[in-house]
């Protein structure tokens, strides 16, 4: 009986965490609003204040990250829960989604700079939307 009800709890907490990914909540502007680590939160540098991610639905993007704005082409993986990104110069990049809501999107960057920081965006929905 405890096996039972062990296994059901684990399914129930298992089941919480997993959180469907809906690709029409990535068709908007996401600000950097702030980034994480296991212990507090910090506010970005004066240099990615105004940093910003676009998703549109044609698979296109554009980024402005520390002032330099890029544009390429993005791809969900729903069963890996990431994003991949494609620069125009040809540089991949993956951000993998710890939560996404129609206003807030948490990710963590594949590469050894940001790998123990969580980043936080917020989202300003576009106009008709």
């Amino acid at each position: 009986m405890k096996r039972m009800i062990l296994m059901v709890f684990s399914l129930v907490s298992l089941s919480a965490y997993a959180q469907k990914i809906n690709q029409e909540d990535l068709y908007t502007f996401w600000y950097l609003d702030k980034y994480s680590d296991e212990e507090q939160y910090y506010h970005p540098p004066k240099k990615e204040a105004e940093d910003y991610l676009a998703f549109n639905q044609d698979m296109t993007y554009t980024e402005v990250s520390e002032g330099k704005k890029s544009h390429g082409t993005w791809l969900l993986n729903t069963n890996g829960k990431y994003i991949e990104l494609l620069s125009g110069e040809g540089k991949k990049e993956k951000l993998y989604i710890y939560f996404l809501s129609n206003r807030s999107m948490v990710v963590a960057y594949d590469s050894d700079k940001y790998r123990l920081w969580e980043v936080h965006y917020v989202s300003l929905k576009r106009e008709g939307k």
